[in-house]
Order: structure tokens, then C-alpha cells, then sequence
């Protein structure tokens, strides 16, 4: 099961940094982000 948590690790890093880059550029699409 060590896989599994390797792999959400790398997925949640992704996230995490395709978030900041989201946010760091002008929001264009705030039709559906509220939160």
C-alpha cells in the first residue's frame, strides 16, 4: 500500500503547485471558484 501513498503524496504536490500557479496569474474564470 506504499504506492498509494506515494502516489497521493505526488498528486497532492501537483495540486498544491498548479494551485499557487492558478492564483498567482490573473483569475480570468471566476464563474465557478466561490470558495
Amino acid at each position: 500500500m506504499e504506492a498509494l501513498v506515494y502516489t497521493f503524496l505526488l498528486v497532492s504536490t501537483l495540486g498544491i503547485i498548479f494551485f499557487a500557479i492558478f492564483f498567482r496569474e490573473p483569475p480570468k474564470i471566476r464563474t465557478k471558484g466561490g470558495k
